[in-house]
């Protein structure tokens, strides 16, 4: 196992790590293009896991062509989404709960770092019930220039924090957060969710672990950090 700094802080990835989202924005994606006659297979909504707003639009173009409608498709979607949140819920992550207060035991900072944005990160929160005031920070995709895989998200986080970037340990389940976060100088642990680590993930994250549960079994227990 290889040696790490102090960890002064952890940062929490949202969808795919805290909340089980991914298949349901899988599922509303695909129902919006429908309705719009184009089929979205899984194949084609995991390249866009981790991904900020301008860089899915991006890939979609490249999946489709530029005829593809965009902005009515995602609207679309978006209204599905809040629908399926309204009725539902936002199911947890097994162990988040049990980690976030593992963590605030031992009085470390922790952090949102989502590639979606802040009101969207907010409503999930509040939605799921986890209060917004458990992190000392939130950041959403759209507050920062570069989405993921670049390290913008979690400089602006460590900056927020006045902390040191090598200090802070950050909770993925996408290639691209686990990229973005070794961009940073930080220390990525991936948990990963619908898409297998990649072999250069696997090189580049400090551990990887099945669920929440084995990260606070093993990073923070009395033997851990």
């Amino acid at each position: 196992m290889n040696r790490h700094p102090p960890i002064n802080a952890v940062i929490f990835d949202m969808d795919g790590l805290m909340f089980d989202t991914e298949r349901i924005a899988q599922k509303v994606w695909q129902q919006a293009a429908v309705e719009y006659g184009y089929i979205f297979p899984e194949s084609t909504y995991r390249g866009v896991i981790g991904l900020k707003l301008p860089d899915v639009r991006t890939y979609i173009y490249q999946q489709f062509g530029g005829d593809f409608p965009f902005d009515q498709v995602y609207h679309r979607k978006q209204q599905l989404l809040d629908i399926y949140i309204t009725n539902q819920g936002i199911p947890l992550k097994p162990g988040l709960t049990e980690l976030l207060d593992k963590i605030e035991s031992r009085a470390i900072p922790k952090a949102v770092a989502s590639s979606s944005g802040k009101q969207i990160v907010l409503r999930n929160l509040s939605a799921a019930g986890i209060e917004a005031g458990r992190f000392e920070a939130i950041v959403g995709g759209d507050e920062v220039i570069h989405g993921k895989p670049a390290p913008d998200i979690f400089l602006e986080v460590a900056s927020r924090l006045e902390i040191d970037h090598a200090g802070c340990m950050v909770l993925e389940d996408s290639s691209a957060g686990i990229l973005a976060a070794h961009a940073a100088g930080m220390l990525p642990v991936m948990v990963p969710d619908m898409l297998p680590p990649e072999p250069e993930t696997r090189k580049l994250a400090y551990r990887i672990f099945p669920d929440l549960i084995a990260v606070k079994r093993e990073l923070f227990s009395e033997n851990g950090i």
